[in-house]
């Protein structure tokens, strides 16, 4: 197990992930505004179910070497 792995992988997805939740929350008001269709809405969520799988893989790698 590579801990230092572990760790760099955790505070890069904290950093990647806040800034998509505030873009997420960004394209919400946008979408509440009429602005943004919903398809963007759903885009975003594929973007983020996208991410937290590559996510798991590194941290998985980090873990089994």
């Amino acid at each position: 197990m590579n801990t230092s792995a572990l760790v760099a992988i955790a505070v890069f997805a904290g950093a990647l992930l806040s800034v998509f939740g505030l873009l997420y929350r960004m394209a919400s008001g946008s979408y509440a505004r009429g602005e943004l269709a919903y398809d963007g809405i759903r885009l975003l969520r594929w973007a983020l179910l996208g991410q937290l799988a590559i996510f798991a893989i590194l941290a998985l790698t980090a873990f089994l070497t």
